[in-house]
């Protein structure tokens, strides 16, 4: 458990929960990106939405409009799904490399936490962390030139929801790789940031009961 992961998910608390543990991480190598078609559209920066304020209706429509959207086009699904071809083959490949690293459809516990995280549309390290209430994940959400990370919860789930987290499965020979399973039967591989890290972190986890 990092003092960084830590402090930033003792931020997110409710009143009266208490943290038993916290990792930075990332998703493992492999895990499938969302399409869009299932993602919500990203949120306009504050000086988008001061420029936009200041057009007339007819063009501020135009402009909204230039950004086709997959959930409602069908030449921007066609695109979209040309676009991640080359993804599913490095997919393959990585795969072959480290293993399987998630189980479960977009609609599973696992898909849901994974589309979570893109959603936030943050940096690729986020915060895992468990409470003696719930599980929940963290992912930086600020922009290049600010030097404080700024955090946004992007996915929750209750105690119940998550059967086991394991550190370093059988068969995987990724330093810090840890699993992250549900009781719907999915999971999904994750990375410990700090390697060394991993063990700590999910023996710190296992301790409490649920």
């Amino acid at each position: 458990m990092t003092d960084e992961g830590r402090e930033q998910a003792q931020e997110f608390l409710r009143p009266g929960e208490r943290l038993i543990a916290s990792c930075s991480f990332e998703l493992g190598p492999g895990v499938p990106t969302p399409p869009e078609s299932l993602l919500a559209p990203p949120e306009p920066s504050a000086l988008q939405r001061r420029i936009e304020g200041r057009l007339p209706g007819p063009l501020r429509q135009l402009v909204r409009a230039r950004a086709l959207d997959p959930r409602r086009s069908r030449p921007a699904a066609a695109a979209d799904a040309i676009d991640r071809m080359p993804d599913a083959v490095d997919n393959l490949g990585t795969r072959l490399m480290h293993g399987k690293s998630m189980e479960g459809g977009w609609q599973s516990a696992a898909g849901h936490f994974v589309i979570g995280r893109a959603n936030a549309r943050g940096s690729v390290t986020g915060v895992l962390a468990v409470t003696d209430r719930r599980w929940f994940g963290l992912s930086d959400v600020s922009q290049l030139w600010q030097m404080t990370p700024v955090m946004k919860q992007s996915w929750e789930a209750p105690r119940s929801a998550v059967s086991a987290l394991r550190a370093n499965p059988t068969g995987v020979l990724q330093k810090g790789r840890m699993d992250i399973e549900f009781t719907d039967g999915s999971w999904v591989a994750l990375v410990a940031s700090v390697p060394r890290n991993a063990a700590g972190f999910v023996e710190a986890a296992a301790r409490y009961p649920r």
